[in-house]
């Protein structure tokens, strides 16, 4: 068992990340031809990778479930994205508690309900 580890402080800069990301993006075949067109940005650069909850136990439930159902959604104050919004489309990784990469997901939908953005996402390559 994973010892309890705080989502926020998790180092998402490690070799475990890069292997997922090549698998992931081989997966979900970000450049079907690149051989021919070479490698694009999108797969060149791996998109934020990220956890969802205040403690690790949380994060790996919030997973699991997400992984269930290969599909999620985060709730957050609309402070908190300053300005930005997510974007239909973009891409990131999700990780468990402990920082590990679970699955490659794409916003699906952007919604702001009077103080809060709830951000849609759809599982695109899981591990």
């Amino acid at each position: 068992m994973q010892p309890e580890v705080d989502p926020s402080e998790t180092d998402f800069d490690h070799e475990e990340l890069r292997v997922f990301w090549d698998l992931a993006r081989f997966h979900a075949k970000l450049n079907a031809a690149p051989t021919y067109f070479g490698p694009t940005a999108l797969e060149s650069v791996p998109p934020p990778a990220w956890a969802y909850g205040e403690t690790a136990g949380e994060s790996d439930a919030f997973v699991a479930q997400v992984l269930a159902d290969e599909k999620g959604a985060t709730t957050a104050p609309a402070e908190e994205y300053a300005g930005e919004l997510p974007e239909v489309g973009v891409l990131s990784i999700l990780c468990d508690g402990s920082g590990k990469p679970r699955a490659l997901v794409q916003v699906s939908d952007v919604t702001q309900s009077g103080d809060d953005v709830v951000e849609s996402f759809t599982v695109v390559y899981s591990a």
